[in-house]
C-alpha cells in the first residue's frame, strides 16, 4: 500500500517535465531520502529501521519522478518492484523473530544464525535485497546516480550520502545476524509449513528478479517510456546482465555454505573472539584488574550524530516548505 502514492506520482510524472514544480517535487524527495536514511542509522528497533528505510526510498522514488527523465523514471519503476519484494521479506523473517525470541530490538538478534540459521539465511536474503550488489536496488541506484548527476550533481551527493546511511544501518544488522557462539543449539520449531512456504517463495523471488529484470525492463517498462516519451533509456542492457548473471552466481554461494555448515556439518569446531590474549574461555577475558568480563559485541547507533526528533522536525518543515514553494510555482 506503501506504493500506491508514487505510483501516482509516476504515472503523472510527465506533466512535470522541465517545470518548477517538477524541480521542488524533487528537492522533497531527496530531503526525505536523506533524512529518513540518517534517522535509520540511530534506531535500533528492527520495524523502525524498516519503517525509515522505506520511508527513505519512497523518498528517492519522488526525487527520480521530480527530476522525469527516462533513466530516472526507470530506475523508479524498478526501485518499487525490488523493494516491495525484499521489504516484505524482512517484514515477515522481523515478525517470526520477534515471536521467537520476545523483541525486535537488533541487539536481540546475536547469535541468530546460530539459534534460527534458515530465518537467518532468509532475513540476510532480504538485507542483501536492500543494499547489496547484485540485487535490483543497488543496479536502480547505480542508473540513478547517472542520471542524477547528468542532471545536477547535488542531487548525485545526496544519493551518495544516503546511501551510504542506508550502507551502514543494514550492514550493522547482518553483522548481529551472523555472530557465532560455541554452545547455542537451533529452535526452529512452532514455525508453521504456510510460514516457511512464504518465507521460501519470496526470499526465491528476491533472487529471481534479479536475473529477469532485463525482461521486466523490455517487456514492462520500456514500452511504457517509450509511450511516454517517444524514447527508451540509453543503458547497455547486455552488459549489465552479463555483470548480475556473475555476480548472482557467486553470490548464491553465500547461502549455500551457510545452510551446508549449518545443517550438513555440525561437526566443526566453534570458538569465540580473539580478545588480544586475556581470554579465560570463550565468551570471557579478564580486565586491567583481573576481573573476568563477558565480551559483549553493541553497535554503534550515534544517536548524538542523528538525533531522531530533531532530524524529524527539520525533515518536516522542509518538505512542508518546499510543499507549498512548489504549489506556489504550479499556480504561477
Amino acid at each position: 500500500m506503501v506504493k500506491a502514492g508514487v505510483y501516482i506520482i509516476i504515472r503523472f510524472a510527465p506533466l512535470l517535465e522541465d517545470s518548477p514544480a517538477g524541480l521542488m517535487l524533487a528537492l522533497v524527495g531527496a530531503l526525505t531520502f536523506l533524512v529518513s536514511s540518517f534517522i535509520a542509522v540511530s534506531q535500533s528497533n528492527a520495524k523502525q529501521v524498516l519503517a525509515y528505510s522505506t520511508i527513505s526510498v519512497l523518498g528517492l522514488i519522488v526525487m527520480c519522478a521530480g527530476i522525469n527523465t527516462t533513466e530516472t523514471l526507470w530506475a523508479a519503476i524498478l526501485l518499487i518492484i525490488f523493494h516491495a519484494v525484499a521489504k516484505s521479506l524482512l517484514f515477515l523473517c522481523v515478525g517470526i523473530i520477534e515471536y521467537k525470541i520476545h523483541s525486535r530490538d537488533i541487539e536481540d538478534m546475536d547469535y541468530l544464525f546460530m539459534k534460527m540459521p534458515k530465518i537467518a539465511v532468509m532475513l540476510n536474503i532480504g538485507l542483501g535485497g536492500m543494499f547489496l550488489a547484485p540485487f535490483g536496488m543497488l543496479i536502480s541506484k547505480w542508473v540513478t546516480l547517472k542520471a542524477f548527476i547528468d542532471f545536477n550533481p547535488v542531487f548525485g551527493l545526496v544519493l551518495a550520502f544516503g546511501s551510504s546511511a542506508t550502507l551502514f544501518f543494514y550492514t550493522k544488522w547482518m553483522g548481529k545476524v551472523l555472530t557465532v557462539e560455541d554452545g547455542i543449539d537451533a529452535h526452529e520449531e512452532h514455525i508453521s509449513m504456510w510460514e516457511w512456504s512464504t518465507l521460501f517463495i519470496i526470499s526465491l523471488i528476491t533472487i529471481i528478479v534479479c536475473l529477469v529484470f532485463p525482461f521486466i525492463t523490455t517487456q514492462i517498462i520500456s514500452p511504457y517510456l517509450l509511450s511516454v516519451f517517444g524514447e527508451t533509456p540509453h543503458l547497455d542492457m547486455f552488459n549489465i546482465s552479463m555483470i548480475v548473471l556473475i555476480m548472482v552466481g557467486l553470490l548464491l554461494l553465500v547461502p549455500a555454505g551457510l545452510l551446508y555448515y549449518s545443517k550438513f556439518f555440525r561437526d566443526y569446531k566453534r570458538v569465540g573472539v580473539y580478545l588480544s590474549g586475556a581470554n579465560t574461555d570463550s565468551t570471557h577475558y579478564r580486565n586491567s584488574f583481573g576481573e573476568p568480563v563477558h565480551a559483549d559485541l553493541k553497535n554503534y547507533y550515534l544517536a548524538d550524530f542523528f538525533n531522531e526528533k530533531q532530524l524529524l522536525y527539520t525533515g518536516i518543515i522542509g518538505t512542508t516548505a518546499l510543499i507549498a514553494v512548489m504549489f506556489g510555482v504550479s499556480i504561477l
